[in-house]
């Protein structure tokens, strides 16, 4: 049967292979409209696949670059503690279960008053430091163990020797100044701040994880969103699977078929200009 573009339909002003055109592409269409609405998990898989290599080096590079930030931009900080023995005895060297408790109730009020302004003040003062008094608050923490009477006082500076000074001299102030305030027996000393020049921050470990994480999530989106836009047809099977229609053959892109006629016209171009 032959068509011929002057053979319309009475009805629709259609030619008759408009019509079969359009009959058979709508429900192409709605396959097509159906299969854009979900997600090929496993192709969004072998999309990330083919792309290993850069996500390999996305993490490399981020790995790399969070490592090298917390090695030279963030500067290390080192922490000493000093401890000290709460006890309230009433009978000389007797402690009775009264005692215990009161030792107990009194931890708490210490913890507040060892970060009060009269013992930071004399602690800047004694050390001859040019500080604030939020500054040296804000490098000390003050810790009581579960079930226990010992005050922790810890300080974390970046120079090991000043950690080790303030612990000690905040320890010995509050040793002076607590019993002065509350009327109560002084505090002992359990142990005092040593020296130590073990790291406590950065952690090199943590920030080269973050950087490979990141690196790995910031590839892998970026890839996923290139390939869920992208709607050009790459391969037959995307041919068959989003407009339902199975390809009848595959010209292959041979580049080495280009590469020998070129040189022939060039050949023949220069002798005919010559």
């Amino acid at each position: 049967m032959s068509l011929k573009k002057n053979d319309y339909t009475a009805e629709t002003g259609l030619t008759n292979a408009e019509k079969v055109n359009s009959s058979f592409s709508e429900p192409l269409l709605q396959e097509q409209d159906n299969s854009e609405s979900t997600i090929d998990l496993v192709d969004l898989f072998y999309a990330l696949f083919r792309k290993l290599h850069y996500i390999v080096l996305s993490v490399l590079i981020g790995a790399v670059i969070f490592n090298a930030f917390s090695y030279f931009f963030i500067k290390p900080t080192y922490q000493s503690t000093a401890k000290m023995y709460i006890v309230s005895a009433s009978k000389d060297s007797v402690v009775d279960f009264s005692d215990i408790n009161v030792g107990t109730s009194l931890t708490s009020d210490y913890e507040q008053l060892i970060l009060s302004y009269p013992v930071l003040s004399k602690v800047l003062v004694n050390l001859d430091l040019d500080w604030s008094i939020a500054e040296l608050k804000s490098c000390i923490t003050i810790d009581n163990p579960d079930d226990t009477r010992i005050l922790n006082i810890s300080a974390i500076t970046t120079d090991p020797r000043d950690s080790m000074r303030i612990a000690n001299e905040v320890m010995d102030i509050s040793i002076k100044y607590l019993p002065d305030t509350m009327s109560t027996n002084a505090p002992n000393v359990a142990e005092r701040a040593r020296y130590n020049k073990v790291k406590v921050a950065p952690n090199y470990g943590k920030y080269t994880f973050l950087g490979a994480l990141l690196g790995l999530l910031l590839s892998g989106t970026v890839i996923l969103a290139r390939h869920l836009m992208d709607d050009t047809i790459h391969t037959a099977y995307d041919m068959e699977r989003y407009f339902g229609i199975e390809p009848l053959t595959v010209v292959p892109e041979n580049q080495q078929l280009f590469d020998g006629v070129e040189p022939e016209k060039k050949t023949v171009l220069k002798r005919w200009r010559a």
